[in-house]
């Protein structure tokens, strides 16, 4: 038995690697669900085959250090920090989209913790790690196959991710691995290989685009070149390495500064990205820190719990948000990430593994020379693969990825530097009782947990897939009612999903009609309880408002949307879906007073500008209108706001169901004029020329009409015969379109 579960642990510690290639795409979001069921599945296994393998053998108890108590104490902080959160369900179990929260945080633990108490030699750590390289070098094939178009891709790679920020983050840690294993090895032929990796995957970095990898890059070489040209006299020929990498960093660095403008660099889109870091870049981030900043001055001692961010964005959100993702869930940034998760408690115990991390690779061999628990070229690079994703997370956030090879290295630590607790060593345990009583108690445990916590939401996410694949619309009516029953930890987005297909559904009159009542009655049933688990979420108000506006039920539209208000104030996006709700229930005024409290919030703001002046015209003042047409903050120009309010169906339309000939005419003037802006599309469009002419017409400007019916015909030949069959009923006193419509 004691092979069996030794067997067991190994493979559950060398299949989780793996997983960064697995995607399911039998379930919701993909990229994410696949992986991060395995892994808690996984380590579930490995975990429990563990505990009782390290029943049997001494040597493979937990070793415990500081990276292993702070740890600990983390766990039990966020524990309280959820608990006494705003909503606990999301802290624990988090979504389909992040699959974050407390459970991916203890097994993140649990592998850590694992590893390091197994894996005990440097064989079997480098076969790990080489482990991890390969499968990350297939990973970097995928994405160079992206990036040559031979997969399909967007501008950034993202490969088996699904996101150019992991993938990132992905290639940062396998870049230190390549570096781990070249020091740690004498063969020539690997060292060259080893170099070859880390070369692949900085490249592949770099055309993720990601900024804050790209930047903690360059900082975890720097300390790990520093570190090694200071302290590795023992290793001469590395520190000369090292030495001259780093020279050459800055070189490179300063270069690639200096050349930021050339056509090489602008060309590319990924390096483009890069080069163009600014300080600006910061601006939107420094908003949502400062926002972040006083939602912790509200609870600063255990914060709000994971996954609550959203609560603190919305309630404290900022104006000059306006053209900004509406949603913020993370505050990218890990002081405040923390912060808001878990308090200043949360945050100093999740630094201290930092910190612990860093008295045993730096500062305990200051103080004790003759340590020899690691040598320079290991703390070197394994200072720089902390300091680099540190850097990183600054200014984005985590994600499972990230926590696998953070609990490598965590584990890496651990497996050197801890020591099993005397008591822990010492304690005996009769192989009867390990066999007859632990054993049982230890599977049942194992496939009750896997069943409640994990299946629910595994086949929930299966179901929601089912769905969408369904041409029936009864069919998959019944699929979303099943992944409802699961009863999973993803009730939100299923009955996001689930409302999106009720609007189309009713919407559409080949649906039968007991099969569309089904729907929205469903449908309102799951809103209902959604919103009583999740009160106080401007987003889940807004998304049930939006839902009744779409299938016309304006008073329960305009109900929610106040609800969403009361959660979030000051968001723009919520204050002009208010105005639109009263504006199609016929309360022009209430409408503009609306759109101009979400103008006046922040007048850059385009988007409310356009609103307000459409609005404008139900309450009979066009002169107020045409004063929007002129910027009034120093920011925006006149011909951006022109450009805007040409583009504007909406606004054009509003002008000419009242009357507003002129300033119709106005916006079209620029949608056909190069001079003034407007835009090729626009100009070759002959419906552009034409309504142009007829609201000329309108305004009994007739010869401004003939003229530029006249400017059409020239140039596009096309749209002559219709041109001279307007133009001949407006020399003849006839209504222009007359006659005309099947020239």
């Amino acid at each position: 038995m004691k092979d069996v579960l030794k067997w067991v642990v190994f493979a559950g510690l060398f299949t989780v690697p793996l997983l960064t290639l697995y995607v399911e795409n039998d379930y919701f979001f993909p990229f994410i669900t696949g992986k991060n069921f395995g892994f808690r599945i996984i380590v579930d296994i490995l975990f429990a085959a563990w505990i009782l393998l390290a029943l049997y053998e001494v040597k493979y108890r937990p070793r415990v250090s500081g990276i292993v108590w702070s740890f600990g104490v983390l766990l039990i902080i966020m524990f309280l920090a959820n608990v006494f959160g705003l909503h606990p369900q999301s802290s624990f179990w988090s979504n389909f989209e992040r699959m974050d929260g407390y459970v991916s945080l203890i097994h993140t633990f649990m592998y850590m913790l694992v590893l390091g108490s197994v894996l005990q030699t440097k064989q079997e750590w480098q076969r790990l790690l080489n482990t991890s390289l390969i499968v990350a070098f297939v990973v970097a094939l995928y994405g160079l196959a992206q990036y040559g178009g031979m997969i399909e891709g967007g501008n950034r790679i993202d490969s088996r991710l699904g996101n150019a920020a992991y993938m990132a983050v992905y290639m940062l840690f396998h870049i230190f691995v390549a570096f781990w294993l070249f020091v740690e090895t004498r063969n020539v032929l690997l060292k060259l290989f080893y170099g070859t990796m880390a070369a692949i995957f900085t490249f592949v970095l770099l055309e993720t685009g990601t900024r804050g990898t790209a930047i903690g890059l360059v900082v975890g070489v720097m300390v790990m070149s520093a570190y090694i040209g200071l302290f590795g006299k023992r290793f001469v020929q590395y520190r000369k390495y090292a030495i001259g990498g780093l020279i050459l960093l800055v070189l490179a660095a300063g270069a690639f500064i200096m050349g930021r403008d050339s056509a090489f660099v602008q060309n590319n889109y990924n390096l483009s990205r890069i080069a163009n870091i600014s300080l600006q870049d910061l601006e939107i981030r420094g908003i949502i820190w400062g926002m972040a900043w006083d939602g912790v001055m509200e609870r600063p001692l255990l914060g709000y719990g994971q996954s609550n961010f959203n609560y603190v964005f919305n309630q404290n959100y900022d104006p000059r948000l306006y053209a900004q993702e509406q949603w913020f869930d993370r505050a990218h940034n890990i002081f405040m990430d923390w912060l808001i998760t878990g308090g200043f408690l949360g945050l100093i115990a999740y630094l201290s593994i930092f910190g612990w991390c860093v008295w045993y690779l730096l500062v305990g061999p200051l103080i004790k020379p003759e340590d020899e628990t690691f040598n320079v070229m290991e703390r070197g690079v394994l200072l720089g693969i902390l300091a680099g994703y540190f850097t990183h997370n600054l200014v984005v956030f985590d994600n499972i990825v990230s926590y696998i090879f953070f609990a490598i290295i965590l584990g890496l630590i651990n497996a050197r530097v801890g020591l099993i607790p005397p008591a822990v060593a010492n304690y005996k345990v009769d192989r009867v009782i390990i066999t007859q009583f632990a054993a049982p108690v230890v599977a049942v445990l194992l496939v009750v947990g896997l069943y409640v916590f994990h299946v629910p939401g595994m086949q929930a996410a299966g179901d929601i897939i089912d769905a969408f694949r369904e041409p029936d619309p009864a069919l998959r009516l019944k699929a979303f009612e099943q992944a409802v029953a699961r009863d999973s930890f993803a009730q939100q987005e299923v009955t996001e999903q689930l409302a999106q297909q009720t609007i189309s559904m009713v919407r559409n009159q080949q649906v039968p009609e007991e099969v569309r009542r089904e729907y929205a009655a469903f449908t309102e049933e799951q809103l209902v309880r959604l919103a009583e688990d999740k009160p106080g979420d401007a987003r889940i108000e807004v998304f049930i408002g939006s839902y009744y506006r779409a299938i016309g039920q304006l008073d329960k539209a305009a109900e929610h949307m106040a609800i969403a208000r009361e959660n979030s104030p000051k968001k723009q996006a919520i204050i002009l879906q208010q105005g639109f709700i009263a504006l199609s229930e016929g309360k022009n005024q209430e409408a503009v007073d609306f759109f101009k409290e979400a103008y006046e919030l922040d007048t850059r703001n385009l988007e409310a500008r356009e609103y307000y002046a459409a609005s404008l015209f139900y309450v009979d003042q066009p002169e107020a209108a045409a004063a929007l047409l002129h910027s009034d903050n120093e920011s925006v120009t006149d011909e951006t706001i022109l450009q805007r309010f040409a583009a504007s169906d909406f606004l054009i339309s509003s002008a000419n169901q009242f009357g507003q000939y002129a300033f119709a005419a106005q916006l079209f003037e620029h949608r056909v004029r190069p001079e003034t802006g407007g835009k090729q599309e626009w100009i070759d469009n002959a419906q552009n020329w034409a309504t142009l002419a007829y609201l000329y017409y309108q305004n009994d400007e007739a010869e401004k009409a003939i003229a530029v019916l006249q400017e059409a015909m020239s140039k596009i030949p096309s749209f002559e015969p219709t041109a001279t069959c307007f133009i001949d009923n407006l020399e003849n006193g006839r209504d222009p379109q007359e006659g005309c419509q099947s020239q």
